[in-house]
């Protein structure tokens, strides 16, 4: 029995010594991308400068971006407080006048000035705006180019101290300077801060270029420009001749003949889509006849 276990422990020692030695776990390898694999590198975006004007906090960005009440605009913009009242539907024709023309003809830059000062003019280029917004696919800029005595920022419920003369001064991208209101489809480009001499800045060529940026950005857009008036201002002279057409206002029993003939000289002829008569009291007691026939039941 003791030779037997001798020579079984010789024949393991033999098969053991037999076998091959273990080779040594290899070392993980990396596999090195090459230059087209590896992903591009992209770079941080560049910040966008702002000018000093344009550098408000964000508070009062937030504050002007607001969409505004209605109970805060004037209550003389009829169209919007009053859609059947008669001056409503004076503005409902005077838009049908425009937008019934064939499209070549059309007018989609409109400026609205008036002879004489106070005759009413900032309070037509607003209702008239909010005339043309409230069509099915209309959208309406709103523009306030009066530096001398700006108003269209106050008749729409807000006080706006950038605009368009920060802009054309020094600014960078007017959408910083557009306005939303309380009125669908409705944007403003107020004028900012009054200043006594504009002609300069509103006859430049960045003005012209503002407009015609205004106007092809949206083929349903329609520019309603409120300019000084005609027979005091040169800078509405320029603007004539940047816009597709012209409405004058004149007030009843105010506007003498000899200021509306020198304001028609001013602005010219070729680009008068027509002249609004307003506040006459012949008129709204038409109206007033004929909008209480058919409202009747």
């Amino acid at each position: 029995m003791g030779k037997f276990s001798d020579a079984l422990s010789k024949s393991e020692k033999a098969a053991k010594d037999e076998r091959p030695a273990a080779s040594p776990p290899k070392a993980p390898t990396a596999t090195i991308p090459k230059e087209a694999d590896k992903p591009p590198v992209r770079k941080p975006p560049a910040p966008v400068e702002r000018t000093a004007a344009e550098r408000v906090s964000v508070k009062q960005e937030a504050e002007a971006l607001q969409e505004l009440s209605l109970d805060r605009i004037d209550p003389r913009l009829a169209c919007c407080l009053e859609a059947g009242s008669p001056a409503a539907e004076a503005f409902k024709m005077l838009r049908a006048k425009i937008l019934t023309r064939d499209a070549k003809s059309r007018p989609r830059t409109i400026m609205v000035t008036s002879a004489q000062p106070f005759d009413g003019k900032s309070m037509v280029a607003a209702n008239l705006a909010i005339s043309i917004a409230q069509g099915v696919n209309e959208h309406v800029v709103l523009v306030d180019c009066d530096l001398r005595k700006p108003s269209v920022d106050k008749i729409l419920g807000f006080r706006e101290k950038l605009g368009i003369r920060e802009f054309l001064e020094d600014g960078t991208s007017v959408g910083l300077y557009l306005r939303k209101t309380g009125i669908n489809k409705l944007t403003v480009l107020p004028a900012g801060k009054a200043c006594s001499n504009p002609g300069a800045i509103l006859s430049s060529n960045k003005m012209r270029d503002l407009i015609e940026e205004l106007k092809s950005r949206y083929e349903d857009r329609y520019i309603i420009i409120d300019a000084t008036p005609a027979q005091f201002a040169a800078e509405t002279t320029f603007l004539a001749s940047m816009v597709d057409a012209i409405i004058l206002v004149i007030r009843a029993g105010k506007t003498a003949k000899d200021v509306l003939l020198s304001a028609l000289e001013n602005i010219g002829r070729d680009k008068l889509l027509g002249v609004v008569f307003n506040a006459s009291r012949e008129s709204s007691k038409s109206y007033r006849y004929y909008y209480n026939y058919y409202s009747r039941k």
